[in-house]
């Protein structure tokens, strides 16, 4: 897989899980198909298989064979790692001490794989860390964790 597939299939998992957290596609209704989903974003089916399988581990919908795709119902605080839930992520491993105080977080990069997400959506969460204190970003080394404020 190339690297411009690669963040691909992670913007278009990204899209179908916001699609679904907002009901545009509800429980119990079918996801659009595979052609029309690659016309749509302008890819390969293989790219937009990878999305699907994706959003298919996280329970978003079912197969039904023959028939397509269909949306599960699922809460809404569970649907898909928002930049939200990320952020909160994080914050957990630095409050617990896994990211202890001047420990480097995980690039950019390794947190878009380990979510399945766009690198727009990771940049969302780690500026909410740096606008509460919690990091800060080191031009050209990465972002760091800083020590608590009184």
């Amino acid at each position: 897989m190339t690297r411009a597939s690669g963040a691909a299939y992670r913007r278009i998992a990204e899209v179908l899980r916001a699609r679904i957290a907002e009901g545009t596609y509800p429980a119990g209704g079918r996801l659009p198909g595979e052609h029309e989903l690659s016309r749509e974003f302008a890819v390969a089916r293989d790219t937009v298989r990878h999305a699907l399988r994706v959003l298919q581990d996280e329970g978003l919908f079912r197969v039904v064979t023959g028939l397509g795709r269909f949306v599960l119902p699922v809460p809404a605080d569970n649907v898909g790692p928002t930049y939200e839930r990320i952020a909160a992520d994080l914050r957990a491993l630095i409050e617990n001490g896994s990211l202890p105080v001047g420990s480097l977080l995980p690039s950019e990069s390794r947190i878009c794989e380990r979510y399945g997400v766009a690198r727009f959506t990771v940049r969302r969460a780690l500026e909410q860390l740096e606008a509460a204190g919690l990091v800060e970003c080191v031009h050209g080394r990465g972002r760091f964790v800083l020590p608590r404020r009184p």
